[in-house]
């Protein structure tokens, strides 16, 4: 038996013929044994080596895998559980709020002639526990002998980072021209490599997949009351916003403080952006529409318990200065990094190139320009 097991761990075609019999949004969940503790080896080079093996075969065919510790599944110690999505996209319900989940239990279960709960150990809130990985399999997953490169990017903040504050910026009129609305500003000098309100980073507002899906089913709906109610949230959401999928479908991310008026900067001359060389060097005037780069688009990891522990991190943009600010600059970001998929990149791009033209007006100026 043994021998039998471990070739199904080390064998791809079991695990490959496994993911071909599920349907396109099919899950699969299996038990991995005890859970770790943060003193234990990697799996790869420990007792839990088959485990690595099968974990491999898994990323190979799945597009997201979640793993979480439960504590009453009546072993001698909590049990850790790996739920594998086939499609990318069903992590939208994996990450679904406590109120959607308490409704689907509610509306799936039947209730018990005693009047007692159904479930004893397992609710909403509970559901939102398994969405965070555990602190040990974080730290075991960071001990590989290659080290994943989110362990060094994502576990806390570099200390050698000089981090400016939101006081160092105000808003007032943009300078982009007749159209632009409102605009970011240096109060003060911002040096290259500064990295502007940290800490006002954490409190974005994150509009989730399903939320997103109902506020756009009211707005695109046939009602034109409800349409019109929505609106000003749909313009507050897209307008100041910037779009992913790394919850499975697209979502919107909004900075809370004024760093939400940062306007874009035309033909690549944002001053305030993202570190990644490769964007740096690509403008709205100069990309080819038929041929986007992928890294543009934000995309999970199919397994990382290091991700999944700082997705809302990953989710608000961190955001330096490409080179030295001086008081009174209009700070200026890169909206080409704001948009999650292809369509509507190339809907985005159209749009900034005639904005940069002076021919349009952005969503919020036009917004508010038609509600006065």
């Amino acid at each position: 038996l043994v021998e039998i097991v471990g070739s199904l761990y080390k064998n791809n075609v079991f695990i490959e013929s496994l993911a071909n019999a599920l349907t396109e949004d099919g899950v699969f969940v299996v038990q991995l044994g005890e859970s770790e503790a943060v003193d234990d080896p990697p799996d790869e080079i420990g007792t839990a080596i088959d485990t690595a093996h099968m974990m491999g075969a898994l990323e190979k065919n799945f597009e997201s895998m979640h793993e979480y510790d439960e504590g009453h599944s009546h072993f001698k110690a909590p049990w850790s559980y790996l739920v594998c999505f086939k499609n990318s996209e069903s992590r939208a319900n994996w990450y679904r709020n406590a109120p959607e989940i308490q409704i689907d239990i509610h509306q799936r279960l039947y209730g018990t002639k005693s009047g007692e709960p159904v479930l004893l150990f397992f609710d909403a809130p509970t559901m939102i526990s398994y969405q965070v990985p555990p602190k040990a399999k974080e730290t075991t997953y960071c001990r590989k002998e290659d080290k994943p490169q989110e362990c060094n990017e994502l576990i806390g903040i570099d200390p050698k980072l000089v981090t400016v504050p939101i006081s160092h910026a105000e808003t007032r009129k943009s300078t982009l021209g007749e159209f632009s609305g409102r605009g970011l500003f240096a109060s003060q000098d911002i040096p290259k490599g500064a990295s502007l309100d940290v800490e006002g980073s954490v409190k974005s507002f994150h509009v989730l997949p399903s939320t997103y899906s109902i506020i756009y089913k009211q707005y695109d709906g046939e009602s034109e009351f409800a349409s019109k109610e929505v609106s000003s949230l749909v313009a507050f959401v897209e307008g100041y916003g910037f779009a992913a999928r790394l919850w499975g479908k697209e979502h919107y991310t909004v900075d809370s403080s004024i760093t939400t008026f940062c306007n874009h900067g035309c033909n690549g001359t944002y001053n305030l952006g993202d570190e990644t060389d490769e964007i740096t060097e690509i403008t709205e005037m100069n990309i080819d529409l038929d041929n986007i780069p992928e890294f543009f688009f934000g995309k999970a990891n199919v397994y990382s318990p290091v991700f999944e522990r700082h997705l809302r991190q990953m989710s608000a943009m961190e955001v330096y200065a490409r080179r030295d600010i001086r008081k009174g600059e209009e700070i200026l970001c890169n909206y080409l990094a704001f948009d999650a998929d292809q369509d509507s990149l190339k809907v985005e791009i159209t749009n900034l190139r005639s904005q940069c033209a002076g021919e349009t007006m952005g969503q919020i100026a036009e917004y508010e320009s038609w509600t006065e």
